[in-house]
């Protein structure tokens, strides 16, 4: 069966203060919305998924998609919007994670030669 293709929004939409909508949504549910947000693009990037869905709309066949090259840049904007609608405790798991996962991308080198050692 194939699959059908759904609508796609831009997902820096939704990770906006400029978006007076989404600020109405967020008096209420930010930070549920932002844990939400964190939580799916760490799961994609850790899982190494090549997309994921970051925003479904309930009434709609809309989506927002991002891809496998966004995750950093969704992790930095989701790190400012927090930071400036104080969700600290979001903060610190963006930036712990992404601490996590830079030290992860470092490898360690092979030595391609045998020390010599001269007594």
């Amino acid at each position: 069966m194939k699959r059908r293709a759904l609508p796609n929004v831009e997902w820096r939409k939704y990770l906006s203060l400029s978006n007076n909508t989404l600020n109405e949504y967020l008096r209420d549910y930010g930070y549920d919305y932002f844990n939400g947000i964190f939580e799916l693009i760490s799961h994609a990037q850790t899982n190494n998924l090549q997309s994921v869905v970051m925003i479904e709309f309930a009434k709609s066949d809309v989506v927002s998609v991002v891809d496998k090259s966004e995750y950093p840049l969704v992790l930095q904007r989701l790190l400012i919007l927090c930071e400036r609608l104080e969700y600290y405790e979001i903060c610190a798991q963006v930036l712990n994670y992404q601490n996590m996962s830079s030290k992860s991308k470092v490898t360690t080198t092979k030595k391609s030669h045998k020390e010599l050692t001269i007594k």
